[in-house]
């Protein structure tokens, strides 16, 4: 089969397209015939070295995966050959304390899955959920990272209530976009905040109340303009250290700050006094869990969610799509079709 391996880290090109031997499933696993597979930042720091966790090379990467059980192999459960299904990023062992409590994605012996950039992957049937007929594998392989994610930060750790405010960080990347969405499902006044204001009409077609454009400045004032001086209830912050500074002064008394994506090596400086005289909680979110995956398929499915294909490419131009994604230019996913 084909696949693009990565053998150094480096530039997009590091990525090149050989001829590997098709995987077999083991124990417990599944080999699927890759319908599509989405492109996001997080591939990209794995291909710069900016995060080498989990990964030993050369190695296969990909993880936002959709397609076609293939074929099964032994004591294999929940799914049949010729399933349409979609993925979770990490597999866990559902054994311990943390799977027994709801809290999969802390499980100790959970790893990436990654193989996605080829045309067949062996994956763990745990990382599993179907995708009915109606859903595209183009859209249907960035559920799990994008909307399943949102929908674990905005429902389940920020717990978003009607009349509140959010700002949104990244909102034109793939977490950003269905986190838009949700807020405002949720019943919240959403400000979107992104570096173009090229994108400002798209965050406001799919929900932002307000779009705040930032491009490096203190866009703080703009927001406790927007409040009229309280400052955000929440934010979701796609991002991380690059805008934590005006994300935290834009946050109302109270508030509960989400930390959701860092992109960059960079440190925050936060004083801590700072935390407490704003009566602050600071939130982190731990990729989704199977459930949550399993609710993204039903929010897309009637409606309420609209992720965005922004590029559909063969996978012989994956270098191409890195290179794209890190420039930052499109809205929604880049996938490739294996």
């Amino acid at each position: 089969m084909k696949a693009a391996v990565m053998r150094e880290h480096g530039p997009p090109e590091v990525l090149r397209l050989e001829e590997v031997p098709v995987p077999q499933p083991g124990e417990g696993e599944v080999l699927l015939r890759v319908g599509a597979v989405g492109v996001s930042y997080h591939d990209v720091v794995e291909r710069n070295g900016t995060y080498r966790s989990d990964m030993a090379l050369p190695v296969i990467l990909g993880y936002e995966i959709a397609g076609t059980v293939e074929r099964l192999g032994e004591r294999v459960q929940g799914v049949s050959v010729g399933d349409r299904v979609c993925c979770k990023v990490f597999h866990s062992c559902g054994r311990c304390r943390f799977c027994r409590n709801g809290m999969e994605t802390a499980c100790p012996e959970r790893r990436a899955v990654h193989g996605g950039y080829a045309e067949y992957v062996a994956v763990p049937d745990e990382v599993l959920v179907r995708l009915p007929d109606e859903i595209d594998f183009a859209v249907g392989c960035m559920l799990g990272p994008t909307v399943g994610v949102a929908l674990n930060a905005i429902r389940d750790t920020a717990r978003v209530q009607l009349g509140e405010t959010v700002l949104v960080s990244g909102a034109s990347g793939g977490l950003g976009l269905p986190s838009v969405e949700l807020a405002r499902a949720a019943g919240a006044q959403v400000i979107a905040l992104t570096r173009s204001g090229e994108k400002a009409a798209a965050l406001q077609e799919l929900g932002a109340h307000h779009v705040v454009v930032a491009d490096g400045r203190d866009f703080s004032s703009d927001v406790l303009e927007i409040t009229g001086g309280n400052g955000a209830d929440v934010v979701i912050d796609n991002i991380g250290s690059r805008v934590f500074t005006p994300c935290f002064k834009s946050l109302a008394v109270g508030g509960r700050y989400v930390f959701v994506g860092q992109l960059t090596k960079e440190q925050i400086s936060i004083n801590p006094a700072r935390i407490f005289f704003r009566r602050a909680t600071l939130l982190g979110v731990g990729s989704v869990r199977s459930d949550q995956l399993a609710s993204a398929v039903r929010l897309v499915r009637q409606g309420t969610v609209h992720p965005r294909v922004a590029m559909e490419l063969p996978l012989a131009e994956v270098a191409r799509a890195h290179a794209l994604v890190e420039a930052g230019g499109q809205i929604g996913r880049i996938v490739l079709r294996p």
